[in-house]
């Protein structure tokens, strides 16, 4: 009995799907994989560089914020899913790294990622194009591709200064520079 309430209840979910292809559906599980995997790495960073052994409070920060952001952009993709009447398939999460030589080393790692992040957002865009959905190509442009330039942007800055830093000393008054704000919340 309870299979067959669970299945009236999916169909009911599949009456209001209109113009949403399969292909985008897993396209968009894979994204919501994606951030759910960079927010469990950004948290590992954001506790690794709060150790007292590394005592980095401005990377901490910076980490623990990208994972809350990473997070939100999960949740609000599965809003979406839910909207559109698509399944959400969450993956189990692959463990992150542990830890990092020095902050130059984590914030390279992140740009990796989000440049990876970015990369997966702009060919769902394009499916999303080619599968002629302008609902879900408006949802990627209004949530997404402008905030990752600018957190991209962000990042190549702030590796920038800390290579122009390279010592000790300069990591230190870099992570105090980060305190301060060199991109102050919008």
């Amino acid at each position: 009995m309870a299979w067959c309430f669970r299945d009236i209840r999916r169909h009911m979910c599949m009456l209001m799907r209109q113009n949403f292809a399969k292909s985008c559906e897993k396209k968009l599980n894979d994204q919501i994989n994606m951030e759910l995997k960079a927010s469990h790495q950004y948290l590992a960073m954001a506790y690794h560089f709060d150790r007292s052994d590394i005592s980095s409070p401005g990377m901490h920060r910076f980490f623990l914020k990208a994972s809350a952001e990473e997070r939100e952009h999960a949740e609000k993709i599965m809003t979406y899913m839910n909207k559109r009447g698509g399944l959400i398939i969450l993956s189990s999460v692959p463990q992150p790294l542990p830890c990092f030589a020095n902050s130059l080393d984590a914030l390279k790692h992140a740009m990796k990622m989000e440049l990876e992040v970015n990369k997966h957002l702009l060919d769902l865009h394009a499916l999303a194009g080619k599968e002629a959905d302008p609902n879900l190509c408006d949802f990627i442009e209004a949530n997404f591709l402008q905030e990752q330039v600018d957190g991209q942007k962000i990042l190549a800055d702030y590796i920038s200064q800390l290579e122009k830093a390279q010592s000790q000393v300069g990591e230190f008054l870099f992570d105090k520079y980060m305190g301060s704000g060199m991109h102050p919340a919008k």
